[in-house]
């Protein structure tokens, strides 16, 4: 995550760099993406060109790059420099001596980083937001708009990204007092994982949750030493229950065996201690901004039913990568269901394979190769045959059945105990079956999902949203799903 506070000094820094400069020169690494861009080109910053003495390109997101020497050849008392640093460092402003003309001149220079740009656009586009409300008169929104602007720059609307602004709705809504709440307690929510202070970011989440629905029982499953006594207290005046919990000697591959026990802590004091049928599982770092959530869950669960009677209702996952890439990578952050079914889910046996961990690390790259060459874009109705056809699926299968993701080994291991065994030579078969069958698979921007960890990507951070509609993808699974796995 970002500082806010910081982020917000930048900002009033660059609104007025076009009245100070007539010619600003941007100074990067190769981290420089489009969003930096979209913020210069939002805040009308004259950008002449970008400087780089080793970038093989002539132009890039249509500012020329040129070398430091030609650069500084042309400048003067109104240009400015903005250095875009691969890490984040201490400082905002500060300056450059150039040899200009046979005499030294001083250049102001503005550093961020990438990720800092993306929150500051973030800021920008919520400021706007924010006078609209003074221009109908709103005054009353909050005491110190100030907050309201850094609650929405880094909190609701972390998700914004500078191509894709889908959070205006919420903001249309709270200009018109619109908090919706639903008045039911069938359902339940387990927020796992380590407490992300960063911006207060557990907190706010959980408060969220609780305005719209105040009578759901939500639960924040984490280890011992996470919680402060403020956040304690945070819990209390909000009706969180708090679980400290021990954590596991043994931690699996990529820490799976955390989940596991933070997830099923937190869903097993929802059956013991409530009447839930339902429980949405999901992670202290991650939101849903779309108010009616569990609404649209438990109406995806009544429309799809599950094929036999080994699960109660179907499973939700968030899915972010295409279907076909890897056998049973369902993404493990967020999970609905009945609350027995997502019991099952986390009460696998904790991951002992330490040598499945250092074949995925090692090879992760060559399959990577190799994914997008087996059906990445096929969009089939005959999975019965597939991988008959495509001369990479031999090699592409035997590699999946070593390889050990958090989310294959929940999955895999879930399906194995409830539903099936599994025919390892079938395993891409398989998957989609359980899929097809067993599952819904939903996309995040429906739920207008934010998740801090990628900020310097935002939008993008759900890696593959952007590139097709993972529940589009399901739902041509559940229909036309025939493959023989007999």
């Amino acid at each position: 995550m970002v500082d806010t506070d910081k982020i917000h000094r930048i900002a009033k820094l660059l609104i007025k760099i076009p009245n100070d400069f007539d010619n600003v020169y941007v100074i990067h690494d190769r981290l420089f993406v489009a969003e930096p861009a979209a913020l210069f080109r939002r805040l009308k910053i004259p950008v002449a060109a970008i400087m780089s003495d080793t970038a093989a390109e002539k132009e890039l997101w249509g500012f020329p790059i040129v070398k430091t020497a030609e650069a500084s050849a042309n400048f003067n008392e109104r240009t400015a420099l903005i250095i875009l640093s691969k890490k984040p460092v201490p400082l905002i402003q500060t300056t450059f001596d150039f040899a200009v003309r046979g005499k030294m001149l001083t250049v102001p220079a503005f550093v961020m980083t990438n990720e800092e740009a993306v929150a500051i656009y973030s800021c920008v586009m919520v400021q706007r937001f924010i006078d609209m409300y003074k221009e109908d008169g709103i005054t009353d929104v909050t005491k110190t708009p100030s907050a309201l602007a850094q609650r929405f720059a880094c909190g609701l609307t972390t998700f914004l990204h500078p191509h894709f602004q889908n959070f205006k709705y919420q903001l249309w809504d709270r200009r018109e007092h619109f908090k919706p709440t639903y008045d039911f307690d069938d359902a339940a929510i387990v927020i796992q994982g380590p407490i992300a202070y960063d911006n207060n970011y557990t907190v706010e989440t959980f408060k969220l949750y609780r305005l719209i629905y105040p009578n759901v029982p939500i639960v924040v499953s984490t280890w011992k030493g996470e919680a402060t006594n403020d956040f304690r207290k945070a819990c209390r005046e909000n009706s969180i229950v708090l679980l400290e919990n021990e954590m596991p000697q043994e931690r699996g591959a990529f820490n799976v065996n955390l989940q596991l026990k933070s997830s099923l802590q937190g869903v097993k004091f929802i059956q013991e201690h409530t009447s839930a049928k339902f429980v949405l599982k999901t992670r202290t770092d991650q939101r849903i901004n779309r108010f009616d959530f569990l609404v649209h869950f438990k109406n995806l669960l009544e429309t799809f039913p599950p094929k036999d009677d080994k699960l109660h209702k179907r499973i939700i996952f968030l899915s972010v990568v295409n279907l076909t890439q890897f056998p049973f990578y369902y993404q493990d952050y967020l999970s609905f269901g009945h609350v027995e079914d997502i019991s099952k889910l986390y009460g696998i046996p904790f991951h002992s394979e330490p040598g499945e961990m250092t074949y995925t690390a090692k090879n992760y790259r060559r399959m990577i190769k190799i994914r997008g060459k087996v059906l990445s874009n096929r969009y089939s109705l005959d999975y019965d045959s597939a991988f008959a056809k495509n001369p990479n699926a031999c090699k592409a299968k035997r590699w999946a059945r070593k390889f050990c993701f958090p989310e294959m080994y929940i999955s895999k291991t879930f399906y194995e105990q409830h539903i099936a065994p599994i025919d390892e030579t079938k395993l891409p078969e398989t998957s989609w079956k359980f899929a097809a069958e067993y599952l819904i698979l939903i996309d995040p921007e429906a739920i207008l999902a934010d998740w801090p960890k990628y900020e310097n990507t935002r939008y993008k951070a759900f890696t593959n949203s952007g590139r097709h509609s993972a529940f589009s993808r399901w739902l041509d699974m559940y229909r036309n799903f025939k493959a023989n796995l007999i």
